[in-house]
């Protein structure tokens, strides 16, 4: 068949359009698509993390290291740039559990909080004696803290000298007729030795003297201290037994310099002993140690109890508070809405507008402590909205956004390694002492597997503690290897929740503070680093509770960290101090028990 020119050009110049349509809409579909996919990469970061632990950020999905969590895309910043903004929609709010309140005007009363312990009333303290010289033949009281009443029987003694003195009375008895003046002075020669008249009678009406003399109990309380045994020689006014009434104690309470100025005699203290917190005792201010404990740093105040009861035992530890002001009105807060770090206090509001919810970090200045509020003097005006529930997980989020925080006041990313050996710091740092969020109350739903783990975390942390007293740089360094092999097997899978946020916020602190203990040869600078360890470590205990056979007793140096005072743990109550080691061995006092 013949084809004619035209119909070939035709054909030519049809191909040429439908390629080039072709690529036209090829390529247009192309672009529409790369600039879809730029949009999406556009609304996350590109790495995933953990819901759980924020500072896990990894390229590509997976499980987290830590807790086994799917992994989940890190959503990029959707706060405007704000540094400390958080925005959050109605389901992650939900998810989290976050609770709000509106501020409103509330009563407060300032308090201050103190720690101190029952002592014995000396003035009710006296000495049993004998008037005569004697022997022990035996003991009626034999311990200390035995009950004794006026009148009752302590000891059976021989005494040459009273022997005598009654074969006196037996014969001054029989001349009695002719001769009572005699009488009578052989009977007051037994009274100046304390005997009673119902023993001298006793005597007088029996034909011989009595070997062994019963000693009575000049007094009633407890017996304090025992100072003899049977078979002991007395010298007339030799003492027997120290014997102390309980039935009125004194409240002596610790107060530091500063707070000397808020406290004067008459002034009433609340209280409680540890061992029963839900009885509440109450008395005023008897006196005021006029010396200062140069070693402590303290001043010690007494209250005088009634203790007819016997509720309140010598050596209980007590917690005080006393009013410093008159009720008034102000801006207060629940409790559960400060994050509070021991320098800072935050707290989340939540605010509305047409792009969405947001959150905000606020740094407030606390006032009193009333009940389960606090007053707020600087950072809110009434009607504002805050958080006072999952403050801490909006903070977690924040840090993990690289927003200003709780943790990172700053803002910008923070460090993400958990590297057990290096953990991702410069140990040349300078040393600053970490903030943390409060304490919680874990204890009841802590898994009790986990309070175990805590109790040998707690062993290996006394014997660093043990060595931080001794101040051998090396042997430090071993102790506190044994403390980051006892922290690295409690299994953080076992918390849950809020509990398990707050055991990360401990974990990283401490984990950063071992590093510097082991990598440092320096006494003084592991000393320093064993401030922030105890801060995080004590922090776990009263939040987590833990199955330790002894009380654990909380104690605090005013004088560590260049007079800004710092904390530690220990199995006694006498202060050992691991800061200062044997330049000042005493310097501290218990500031509080924990499993008593």
């Amino acid at each position: 068949m013949k084809i004619d020119k035209s119909t070939i050009l035709t054909i030519v110049i049809t191909l040429i359009v439908g390629v080039a349509l072709g690529s036209f809409l090829f390529n247009g579909k192309d672009n529409e698509s790369l600039t879809t996919h730029e949009h999406e990469v556009s609304a996350v970061t590109g790495l995933w993390t953990c819901s759980m632990h924020p500072q896990v950020q990894a390229s590509e999905p997976g499980a987290c290291p830590f807790c086994g969590m799917d992994l989940i895309p890190l959503a990029g910043d959707e706060a405007g740039g704000n540094p400390q903004a958080l925005k959050m929609s109605a389901a992650a709010m939900q998810l989290a559990n976050i609770q709000t309140t509106i501020v409103g005007e509330g009563t407060s009363n300032a308090n201050l909080v103190l720690n101190g312990r029952v002592k014995a009333d000396t003035r009710q303290t006296n000495v049993q004696t004998t008037h005569f010289a004697a022997r022990i033949e035996k003991l009626y009281k034999n311990f200390e803290g035995e009950s004794i009443r006026k009148g009752d029987k302590i000891a059976s003694l021989y005494s040459p000298q009273l022997v005598t003195a009654q074969e006196e009375l037996i014969e001054a008895k029989k001349m009695e007729a002719s001769n009572p003046v005699l009488l009578e002075a052989a009977r007051k020669k037994l009274h100046h030795w304390k005997l009673t008249m119902e023993q001298i009678q006793e005597i007088e009406t029996s034909s011989k003297p009595m070997r062994n003399f019963n000693l009575l109990s000049d007094y009633d309380g407890v017996i304090s201290k025992k100072m003899v045994n049977a078979g002991d020689h007395l010298k007339e006014g030799g003492v027997l037994l120290e014997v102390t009434d309980l039935s009125k104690v004194w409240a002596v309470f610790e107060v530091y310099e500063k707070d000397l100025q808020y406290l004067k005699v008459g002034q009433q203290i609340d209280f409680s002993a540890s061992s029963n917190s839900d009885q509440v005792f109450d008395g005023k201010i008897a006196f005021i140690e006029p010396i200062l404990n140069v070693n402590k740093r303290i001043i010690e105040v007494r209250v005088d109890v009634d203790n007819r009861n016997g509720l309140l035992k010598p050596d209980m530890f007590l917690k005080g508070s006393v009013s410093l002001a008159e009720s008034k009105k102000g801006i207060a807060v629940p409790k559960s809405a400060v994050l509070w770090t021991g320098e800072r206090s935050i707290v989340y509001l939540k605010t509305i507008d047409e792009s969405g919810t947001y959150f905000q970090l606020r740094e407030v200045k606390l006032g009193a402590n009333s009940g389960e509020a606090y007053e707020i003097l600087e950072g809110l005006t009434i009607g504002d909205e805050v958080v006072t529930n999952g403050a801490f997980t909006l903070d977690a989020e924040a840090q993990l956004k690289g927003k200003v925080s709780m943790m990172n006041p700053s803002g910008g990313k923070t460090s993400t390694g958990h590297d057990h050996g290096s953990m991702g710091m410069n140990v040349e740092d300078p040393f600053e002492v970490i903030d943390l969020p409060k304490a919680q109350d874990f204890t009841k739903t802590t898994d009790p597997s986990f309070k175990n783990q805590l109790n040998q975390l707690t062993k290996s942390y006394i014997r660093l503690k043990d060595e931080m007293v001794k101040g051998q740089a090396l042997a430090i360094q071993k102790a506190g290897k044994e403390v980051a092999s006892s922290l690295a097997k409690v299994d953080m899978k076992l918390t849950k929740g809020e509990a398990h946020m707050h055991w990360m916020a401990l974990l990283t602190p401490m984990q950063t503070s071992l590093n510097k203990i082991i990598s440092n040869n320096e006494r003084d600078m592991q000393r320093l680093e064993f401030i922030n360890l105890s801060k995080a470590f004590i922090n776990a205990v009263q939040s987590f509770g833990v199955e330790h056979e002894s009380p654990l007793y909380v104690q605090f140096c005013p004088m560590a960290n260049d007079n800004k005072g710092a904390t530690w743990i220990s199995l006694n109550e006498n202060i050992i101090n691991p800061y200062f080691g044997d330049v000042m061995l005493t310097c501290g006092s218990v500031e509080s028990v924990i499993g008593q």
